[in-house]
C-alpha cells in the first residue's frame, strides 16, 4: 500500500483552523474507490494464503518483506472501505460528539492509518532493496544481516517509522460536529514558514531517502548483473547459472513491485510539494487523481507477484489445486455418508 499524507495540509494555510474539506468526485469515483479496496482485499489475501501454504516463501527474508507488504496493502483495502471521504461519503453516520468524535477524526476520518501504510510500504520496499542488494552483490553478508529475526526487527522498526511520521495528521485532525465532512484540519502552529518546514523535513524522510535507498540499491544489482552474465557465459558453470537465474527472477520481481510503487507514489508527492509552496490548489481534481493513483497501487502488487515470477505463479496454481482437491475429498466423503445412511436398514 498504499497513499500519501498530503490531505494533511489545509485548505487555507495561514488560517488556524479549516472548516473541513469537501468531497471530490461523484459516484463514478466512490465506484472505482470501492473496486479498488475489492481487488486490494481480494488479491492481497491470497498473497498471504500463498504464504500460508508455501514454507519455503515464508522461510526466506525477501519473502518476509512481501508477506509484510501484502498485509499492508490489504489494510489499505479495508481502511478505503471505512474512511468516509472514500466510498461512503455523506451516507456516512456523523461520529459521535466529545472524545469518541475527536479521536474517529484523527485516526480514521483523515486517513492517518491509510497514509502511515503508504510510508510503512515505503520503508519496507527500501529494506527489500537492501536485502537485494545483499543477496546479488554480497551474497557472503546477507546471510549476516539479514536472518529471519533481524529481518522482523526491521520490519517491526517500518511500522513505527510510518506511524511516527503521520503523527501530523493526529495534531491536525479536529472533528466539526454537525458539519459535512464531520472531519477537518487544522494548521499547525506557527505559521507558514513552520508548516513548510516540517512538510518538507517529512517529504525527505517519507520519500527522498528511502527513493535513494531504492535506485542506488537496484543500479548497483544492475550493473553487478551485468558482470555476472558476463562471467558465467565465459565459465559455462550450470550450477552457478541457475543459481544466479533464480536470484535474478526475486531480484526482478521486488524490483518491478518498487518501480510501480514510485510510479503511483511520485505524481502525488510532487503535486503535495507544490500545495506546501502554495503553487497548487488542495483538494482540486490533479489532488484527486494522484491520491487515486496511490490507492491504485494497493492492490497491482498480487498480480506483479504471480504474472512475472514464475516460481510464484506455479505455488499459487499448487494452492489453488491442493483447496479444489480438498474439496473434492470432502465432497466425496459426504456423499458416501450419504448413501451409507441411506442404504443402512432402519428399526
Amino acid at each position: 500500500m498504499n497513499i500519501s499524507n498530503n490531505t494533511t495540509t489545509p485548505i487555507s494555510i495561514n488560517a488556524t483552523a479549516s472548516a473541513g474539506f469537501q468531497y471530490i468526485g461523484g459516484v463514478v469515483t466512490q465506484v472505482l474507490f470501492g473496486i479498488i479496496a475489492i481487488l486490494s482485499i481480494v488479491g492481497n489475501a491470497l498473497v498471504l494464503a500463498l504464504f500460508s501454504y508455501s514454507k519455503q516463501l515464508r522461510n526466506y527474508s525477501h519473502g518476509i518483506l512481501i508477506w509484510n507488504l501484502a498485509l499492508v496493502d490489504l489494510l489499505t483495502g479495508i481502511f478505503i472501505i471505512v474512511t468516509p471521504a472514500h466510498i461512503i461519503r455523506e451516507a456516512y453516520p456523523d461520529p459521535p460528539p466529545g472524545l469518541a468524535g475527536s479521536l474517529f477524526c484523527k485516526l480514521i476520518g483523515v486517513e492517518t492509518f491509510t497514509f502511515s501504510f503508504g510510508v510503512i510500504s515505503m520503508s519496507i520496499l527500501a529494506i527489500l532493496s537492501l536485502e537485494r542488494r545483499y543477496g546479488v552483490v554480497k551474497p557472503y553478508l546477507h546471510a549476516r544481516y539479514f536472518r529471519r529475526n533481524r529481518t522482523k526487527i526491521m520490519i517491526v522498526f517500518a511500522w513505527i517509522w510510518g506511524i511516527i511520521l503521520n503523527v501530523t495528521n493526529i495534531i491536525q485532525g479536529v472533528h466539526h460536529q454537525g458539519s459535512q465532512p464531520p472531519c477537518g484540519w487544522e494548521s499547525l502552529a506557527g505559521g507558514p514558514i513552520v508548516q513548510k518546514t516540517v512538510y518538507g523535513i517529512l517529504f525527505v524522510l517519507r520519500f527522498l531517502l528511502p527513493l535513494l535507498c531504492i535506485v542506488i540499491c537496484y543500479a548497483n544489482i544492475l550493473a553487478h548483473m551485468r558482470s555476472t552474465i558476463r562471467d558465467l557465459t565465459e565459465a559455462m558453470d550450470k550450477k552457478e547459472t541457475v543459481t544466479y537465474k533464480i536470484a535474478k527472477k526475486v531480484t526482478i520481481t521486488c524490483a518491478v513491485t518498487s518501480l510501480a510503487f514510485l510510479l503511483c507514489w511520485l505524481p502525488n508527492q510532487i503535486y503535495f510539494t507544490l500545495i506546501n509552496f502554495q503553487a497548487a490548489t488542495i483538494n482540486s481534481d490533479i489532488h484527486f487523481v494522484t491520491k487515486l493513483l496511490i490507492l491504485f497501487n494497493s492492490c497491482i502488487n498480487p498480480f506483479i507477484y504471480v504474472s512475472i515470477n514464475h516460481y510464484y505463479r506455479q505455488e499459487f496454481i499448487k494452492m489453488m489445486r491442493l483447496n479444489n482437491y480438498s474439496g473434492y475429498k470432502s465432497r466425496a466423503a459426504m456423499m458416501s455418508l450419504s448413501l451409507a445412511n441411506t442404504n443402512s436398514p432402519t428399526e
